[in-house]
């Protein structure tokens, strides 16, 4: 399993540093290095990388790149930045493929990429060539948009699953219409390729499920959280509909969603569509959902792309539940140092709770620190309970 990683991480590192030239020429004794640190063309004076130092949509890296001429090295540069920016978002070699084809659309655009750039380093080649190296300043939120739009950011994450369910009971609204939206709800999804649960298919879950049908009479349960957990989505939206009779045979209708995260159910946001007035009877309203739905669907989509774009930046998120720990207030700050070593980002909830980010597989992860957690913590081997985004850590009973 191990070499099988290495491979995988060997060609990563192989097609993302392609471009990038290797500087292993002499340097060339009568050209004297230049003192400038920035390219008179594109940047304006003082724009220095290090004003973006504390910029969350700002990633720093340090390239080199060569050309005929000072100005195509750094514009070759500029390109090999892009790409090993790009590189931190790519995970399976699937993903690289993807990138591959798509590589000449996304790198022509550089001077949109790159914000900043200091010049490091500079010199010329026996053959007139020049290379250069430069720490740039990249933006990630444009790179991001760019993969999606090309149909990479929703394959790195494995078109997510999605459970689009009734808002809890105790708001007024039409069973029938409901329906309606949810399933035009549904179609959106499908359509920009989520995987989407059928309507049907939860109610037949809860129908033939008795523990649940019986939860699902309490007014106070979020149905859709349970569904969500039970089905491992990755976010689930509840939907209320609210129909308005005006009089005089005007209608209008307004469409609520709310997005969650399925794992945590932190609240992703809330957004809202509304109808026109429209005349008729009751099947008036039947326009009136879908065009609330029209108007709600954008909102909902920049909303859920705009969490998956955090996500892809921060890695993937899981919940490690351990068990079996050992007392005592040394192993407290051990087992946190374990776990924030391999991964992206920590929030420590308690000592036997941990919300982590990590940007590999969660069972490479656990590998890469099994080790640690064998020697420092349990003193003897463990196991682990994968149930999608929570994970279950305990100890080997003997």
């Amino acid at each position: 399993m191990k070499l099988c990683q290495m491979f995988i991480l060997s060609v990563v590192i192989i097609l993302i540093s392609a471009c990038a030239p290797s500087r292993s020429a002499v340097k060339d004794p009568m050209v004297e290095p230049k003192k400038e640190v920035q390219s008179e063309k594109n940047l304006s004076a003082g724009n220095q990388v290090s004003q973006y130092m504390h910029d969350h949509n700002i990633t720093e890296v340090e390239v080199q790149g060569m050309g005929s001429d000072r100005d195509a090295a750094i514009a070759d540069a500029q390109r090999n930045a892009i790409s090993t920016a790009i590189g931190t978002y790519l995970v399976s070699e699937q993903e690289i493929q993807n990138y591959m084809t798509v590589k000449d659309q996304i790198l022509s655009k550089s001077e949109g990429f790159v914000k900043s750039y200091n010049v490091v380093d500079q010199f010329k080649e026996t053959d007139g060539s020049w290379v250069v190296k430069i720490k740039a300043a990249v933006t990630k939120d444009i790179l991001l948009n760019d993969l999606e739009a090309l149909g990479i950011l929703l394959a790195q994450i494995g078109n997510p699953s999605m459970v689009v369910f009734y808002q809890p009971k105790g708001i007024p609204y039409d069973k029938r219409y409901t329906e309606q939206a949810i399933n035009q709800i549904n179609q959106y999804f499908t359509v920009n390729r989520y995987n989407v649960y059928d309507l049907d298919q939860l109610n037949a879950m809860i129908e033939d499920d008795m523990s649940m049908k019986q939860v699902a009479l309490n007014e106070d349960v979020d149905m859709a959280e349970l569904l969500a957990k039970k089905l491992k989505a990755d976010i689930y939206v509840t939907v209320a509909i609210v129909l308005e009779d005006l009089g005089n045979g005007k209608k209008k209708a307004k469409s609520t969603a709310k997005i969650f995260n399925a794992s945590t159910a932190k609240l992703l946001g809330v957004q809202n569509g509304y109808s026109d007035e429209i005349w008729g009877n009751n099947t008036a309203y039947d326009a009136n959902i879908d065009q609330s739905i029209k108007k709600l669907m954008p909102l909902i989509m920049n909303q859920v792309k705009g969490y998956w774009k955090e996500q892809i930046d921060k890695g993937k998120q899981y919940v490690l539940m351990f068990s079996g720990l050992p007392e005592g207030r040394e192993f407290k700050q051990v087992l946190n140092d374990i776990v924030a070593s391999k991964a992206r980002e920590v929030k420590k909830v308690s000592y036997e709770e941990y919300n982590v980010w990590i940007t590999v597989s969660i069972d490479e992860y656990i590998n890469s620190i099994g080790s640690q957690l064998e020697e420092s913590v349990y003193g003897k081997e463990f196991d682990y309970e994968n149930r999608g985004d929570r994970i279950n850590i305990f100890p080997v009973k003997k």
